[in-house]
């Protein structure tokens, strides 16, 4: 039976009594552990191929050059979130339930216009960046120009491929979600950059970024090919409805959150990008990354607890939700101190692999990696906001986080260095989750913290 078929099967009776008797032998807690460790499989092995692929093209690229890389990377993962308008966040609430109550018109005029708009939208925006960046190169460092430009075209692409992933994660499909972007994409980079290297003996960012843009288009047509052949047979015949202003405004909605979020995550790169140099990034950026591979273990957990939340929410009791999202805070924690714990110990061979001056990193590392221990005992505040219709609490915080978090970057930075930028993330990141986790409580009644407080 395809996921289609499965989720067009009609309702049992009965169905907030059966969360109840399902929530008491601790089923969703099983079903949301199986499903998630599907995803974390695939992370864990994304994670091991993204890992690698940053180490050889810091090799490859030397410090200087992997700088650059990463500066153009974080710049088109923003570009890309931004020009996606919130539709691929949005997915995640429409198709599924839109496939829930068998309305297949508004499934299929959802599915073709979010992703001609996010492609056509992100053309334009990519366009008019890349004259922005003509207009004003005089201000822009020399060494990141071209990278840049090249970078931009890689953002339309990028966008397309996140809309891919969100439709295909809707469906269910969690292969055809996470395989193209998590494990071929970096396949083709390392591909890509290594064979410039075996050409010509060297490689440098603009190669690397162009390696990106080759493995970007390669993964999105691989990927687009495979939604298209699962949603082809069950849509084909219908005939779409488009509710244009009512998805825009929901999506922009999310887009609010997505932005401020990664803002968040991301203005610490963007800002030593311009307040130190590449090596800085180069640097920091691979502190971030090993460290950040803690985070693994709360996004597999979260890719299926979240759809449980708005679940229970609505069918069962606040007791059944509280001894849910306490169950799945448990199951984030303890796993994300014990490896946040081996990676202390491993981190300055960890950082090693990528040269001998990464190691210099190491006390950022140990910042970032108290940082998501902690960010992980409160979990799930901001999907519980999200999914129970208090998503404006949730934006209002993040985008006082990212003030708050360009502040002290724009402090610490220059006095403290990368460290500083690592300090300024995480303190501004844990303020943000601890409003959050006062909102819960506030609205839902219930505690997410590792402890009952």
């Amino acid at each position: 039976m395809s996921p289609i078929d499965a989720s067009l099967k009609p309702a049992s009776t009965g169905v907030q009594g059966l969360v109840r008797k399902v929530l008491a032998r601790r089923g969703n807690l099983v079903e949301v552990l199986t499903r998630a460790s599907q995803v974390m499989a695939i992370r864990l092995a994304g994670a091991g191929l993204t890992y690698a692929s940053m180490v050889f093209l810091a090799r490859w690229l030397g410090p200087h050059d992997f700088g650059i890389y990463a500066y153009v990377l974080v710049i088109v993962t923003l570009l890309g979130l931004a020009f996606s308008f919130g539709l691929n966040s949005s997915a995640l609430r429409f198709v599924p339930s839109y496939l829930v109550r068998r309305k297949l018109s508004r499934l299929s005029g959802f599915v073709r216009q979010s992703h001609g708009a996010v492609l056509a939208l992100s053309i334009v925006g990519a366009l008019g960046c890349a004259g922005l960046v003509v207009a004003f190169r005089d201000h822009i460092e020399s060494f990141y120009y071209t990278p840049v430009l090249v970078g931009l075209l890689c953002v339309p692409i990028w966008t397309l491929l996140n809309q891919l992933e969100a439709t295909a994660r809707s469906f269910g499909w969690v292969n055809i979600a996470y395989i193209p972007g998590f494990i071929l994409r970096p396949l083709l980079i390392m591909g890509g950059v290594g064979g410039v290297v075996w050409l010509h003996g060297s490689a440098d960012a603009v190669s690397a970024v162009w390696a990106l843009t080759a493995a970007c288009a390669v993964a999105a047509l691989v990927q687009g090919a495979l939604v298209l052949a699962g949603i082809r047979p069950h849509l084909a015949k219908v005939r779409p409805a488009f509710h244009t202003s009512h998805w825009f405004t929901i999506s922009l909605s999310f887009l609010m959150i997505d932005g401020f979020r990664m803002l968040l995550d991301n203005t610490d790169v963007l800002m030593i990008g311009r307040l130190l140099d590449p090596h800085s990034v180069a640097i920091y950026f691979a502190a971030i990354r090993s460290g950040g591979l803690v985070a693994f273990v709360s996004f597999s957990m979260m890719a299926f607890a979240v759809p449980k939340f708005a679940e229970i929410h609505s069918t069962g009791t606040r007791q059944d939700l509280q001894k849910f999202v306490t169950e799945v805070i448990q199951m984030m924690f303890w796993p994300s101190l014990l490896a946040a714990a081996g990676l202390a110990i491993l981190g300055p061979y960890i950082l090693g692999l990528f040269g001998a001056d990464f190691k210099t990193g190491y006390p950022t590392m140990l910042v970032v990696l108290a940082g998501l221990v902690l960010r992980s005992a409160t979990g799930p505040v901001e999907y519980l906001l999200n999914v129970t219709g208090h998503h404006r609490d949730t934006m209002r915080v993040y985008a006082g986080a990212a003030v708050v978090s360009i502040v002290l970057n724009l402090v610490l930075i220059p006095t403290l260095g990368i460290i500083g930028a690592a300090m300024a993330t995480y303190i501004a990141m844990l303020g943000g989750n601890a409003c959050l986790y006062a909102l819960v409580k506030k609205r839902l009644g219930v505690s997410a913290f590792i402890v009952r407080l």
